[in-house]
């Protein structure tokens, strides 16, 4: 579902021009780990390998090329989930091993950047969230952009 158009400056790293298309949208990660790391690692960059290496990540351990071998992608577990993700057996709660340095497609989910031109896009939502639209989830607001998906949309934009 297409949410808000996005233009932004990648010098400045700010957002021109944001106008959404719905603003009802909200959301609040419940760690429930169910669609996102669930469904195998997601394809990473070199920005994504950097942040990797400062949480101390071995990343020839952890990565694998993807069909294309252009690309590398955070390999899988044996039952398809992300190898980072961990589940903490007392609370039942998954959580990223390295959550604080974790590539940028994962910090967009369940939102998702299609670029349209020249530093603009249209922000859409990855339907099969518990987070979207929480009761107690925070408005998917200007401000909530720019905390949250702005960084990982640049991070995930080649030569910024």
């Amino acid at each position: 579902m297409d949410i808000a158009e996005i233009t932004f400056d990648t010098k400045t790293k700010r957002i021109i021009k944001l106008d959404f298309l719905r603003k009802d949208i909200k959301f609040r990660c419940k760690r429930c780990a169910v669609f996102c790391c669930k469904l195998g690692g997601p394809t990473i960059n070199d920005k994504d390998i950097r942040r990797l290496r400062k949480a101390g990540i071995v990343i020839e351990n952890v990565v694998e090329p993807t069909k294309d071998n252009d690309l590398v992608r955070l390999k899988e577990t044996e039952n398809g989930a992300c190898t980072l993700l961990k589940r903490d057996d007392k609370s039942m709660i998954y959580a990223c091993s390295v959550y604080n340095f974790r590539p940028s497609l994962c910090r967009l989910y369940p939102f998702e950047f299609v670029s349209t031109g020249e530093n603009t896009g249209i922000l859409r939502t990855i339907p099969l969230c518990n987070g979207l639209n929480a009761t107690d989830g925070e408005l998917v607001d200007r401000k909530f952009v720019e905390k949250n998906i702005l960084g990982p949309i640049m991070d995930s934009i080649k030569d910024i």
